[in-house]
This record gives C-alpha cells, structure tokens and sequence, in this order.
C-alpha cells in the first residue's frame, strides 16, 4: 500500500509539474525564450533605407515615438484628433509630391490634334502611364509617413534578435543596390540626353528651341528623372521589406501554433497568446494596407497597360521603334525588363501576404 501511494503521489506531482509548465507560459516567458527585440531595435535596423528616402521627400518623421504611441491610444479611445506640426520633412516631402503630380498633368499636354494611330501616340500614353505611377509611388510613400503606419509596421513587429541582424544586412544590401542601380540607370538616360542635339530619346521626339532654353529644359527634365527612378527603385524595396517582415511574423506563428499540437492531436499551447498575437499582426498588415494598396493598386495597372503598349509597339511598329538602331534596342529592352519586374514584385507582394493571412 505504501509502494502504492508513493507512485500516485510521484505521478500526480509529474503530471501537476508538466501542467504548470504549459499553463504558466506566459507571453513574457516565450518573449524571453525566444529573444525577441524590442520595436526602436527593429526599426533602427532598417536606418540606412530610411535616410536614403529622407534625401528625395520619402520618409519623414514627426514626433518622437513616446509621444506618437500615447496619441494613437488617446485617439483610439476618446476618437480625438492629434495635431501634427509642419517640419522641414514634411514641407519637403509633400513639396517634391506636388511636382510629381504636376508633372503627371504636364505630360497630359503631350496630345496633339495631329495625332494619329501609330507608335508616337502609344508612346505618349505610356509615358502618361509612367508619370501616374510615379506620381501615386510617391503618395504611398507620403501616406505611410504622415500616417505614421510604415513606422508602425517596423516597431510593433515581434521578430527575434538573429532576424533583426539578418534585416539590418538586408537593409544595408537593399540600399548599396538600389544605389548602384539607380545611379547606372541616371547615367545611362543622361548622357544620350544631353549628347543627342534636340532629341528626346526613345520616344523620337525633336525639339527646336534656343540653345540656352534647351540646356534649360534637359537639366529640369534629368532633375525630375532622377526624382522618378529614386522613388521607382526605393519604393519597391521598402515595399519589399514590409512585406517579408509581415510574412516572417504570419510564418513563425504558424510554426509555434504547429509544434503546440502533439503527436495525438492535442493543442498544449494557450489560444488566448495566439489570438492576441494573430490580432496584432492583422493590425500590423491593415496599416501596411493603407499605403501600400496606393504604390502595388496602381503599379499593378500602370505595369499591365504598359507592358501591353511597349510589346505591341515593338512587334507591330519595328521602324519606329526598336529597328532604328542598337541604343533603341537596349532601351526598349531595357523598359520592357523593368517593367515585367515591377509587375512581378507588385503581384508577388500581394500573393505573398495572401497566402500567409490564408494560412494563418
């Protein structure tokens, strides 16, 4: 009877100790198991990124992060509005926003009554195209900082400290090549710009004006193409970025909701630390929504309309377009890669999401 009792007595004291080991899981305790870093080390890790944008009006900040936080939860409750200051950011950012949507409208007078079915005209409305994209680029990027929400989205993330080290080699990589690109990009429609006399290339457009208004109108029309190519290469990659560290968060949760499920089927994990944990990253995936549906809504349109415009030129006016000579060609080449890579990343972004909410 003794033997007996003492058995019971060791079984029942295991099985309470396994029991408290699953009850007592606290979202503190797995936060320190897991090593989580904390949201200022998150976003500080994606530094180099951010300040790149701040040089062409992309990223602005407008308060500290306290101050923001306490805010949104005033707001969040008693519905009051917080009043935002004008900074210098700001001021700059939505002043090189108002010059893209200028521009977008200034290409509207590109149309003629002379014009006719052919290449020339496509062309224009392709090049219309482009300007809308650029121009809603840079609002989704004006949106996510004047909303607060792409900061947002990098300091509520819940990631461990290694994925926070693997993102700052990310953002310093994503930064050196979106550099590079664009700098070979502005060097290589610069040149033949300002080399060809009275020629605006690829479209085949001539212009005759006075010398010195010429040299005028090509130093405003490079401005505003480096303008365009920055804002091309660097939206889609902090787009990018957004979108995996939403997507590593959806992934790891999905993978600790598996591994709380034993061989038998059972759940052993708390459904209340996975609900609060799902709910905040939909939170976090709404407010990347709120900008980024502007940049990949129109991309996708403007990549689409595009793509068919420079491919139906290209077969069904060569002489116009691609048969005059070897630049053409790389141009066109060059127009129709970027382009399917923009649709790509644009399409790519949101299935990625998709799957990964579907999933969860």
């Amino acid at each position: 009877m003794e033997r007996v009792n003492h058995g019971e007595m060791t079984t029942t004291e295991r099985s309470h100790a396994e029991a408290s080991k699953v009850s007592n899981t606290s979202p503190t305790d797995v936060e320190e198991q897991l090593q989580l870093a904390d949201g200022d080390a998150v976003l500080k890790c994606f530094s180099p990124l951010l300040n790149s944008l701040k040089m062409f009006g992309l990223y602005f900040t407008q308060a500290s992060r306290r101050i923001h936080e306490a805010s949104t939860s005033i707001s969040g409750t008693t519905g009051s509005k917080v009043t935002r200051k004008w900074n210098g950011g700001r001021i700059y950012a939505m002043v090189i926003m108002v010059i893209f949507w200028l521009n977008a409208a200034r290409m509207l007078s590109a149309f003629d009554k002379a014009d006719t079915f052919g290449a020339v005209l496509l062309l224009k409305l392709a090049a219309i195209s482009a300007a809308l994209h650029n121009a809603f680029q840079h609002t989704a990027c004006f949106v996510g900082s004047e909303t607060g929400n792409l900061d947002r989205v990098f300091y509520d993330a819940t990631l461990p400290k290694s994925d926070v080290v693997r993102y700052r080699r990310l953002a310093v990589i994503h930064t050196t090549v979106c550099w590079i690109s664009f700098l070979a990009d502005v060097s290589v429609f610069s040149i033949p710009f300002f080399t060809l006399n009275g020629t605006l290339p690829p479209f085949g457009m001539h212009i005759f004006m006075p010398d010195l208004l010429l040299v005028l109108a090509k130093v405003v029309t490079v401005l505003l193409l480096i303008f365009v190519e920055f804002t091309w290469f660097f939206s889609h990659s902090v787009n990018y970025l957004v979108t995996s560290v939403l997507y590593d968060q959806f992934r790891a949760m999905n993978n600790d909701f598996h591994r709380a499920i034993n061989c038998r089927g059972e759940f052993q994990g708390s459904i209340r630390v996975f609900r609060r944990r799902h709910q905040q990253l939909s939170q976090s995936v709404q407010n990347a929504d709120k900008f980024m549906m502007i940049s990949n809504g129109a991309g996708f349109c403007c990549h689409i309309f595009n793509l068919i415009l420079v491919v139906y030129c290209s077969i069904f006016f060569q002489n116009e377009t691609v048969g005059q000579d070897a630049i053409y060609i790389l141009m066109y080449v060059y127009w129709l890669a970027s382009t399917l890579f923009g649709l790509t990343l644009t399409a790519g972004q949101g299935i990625v999401i998709n799957h990964a909410v579907c999933v969860a």
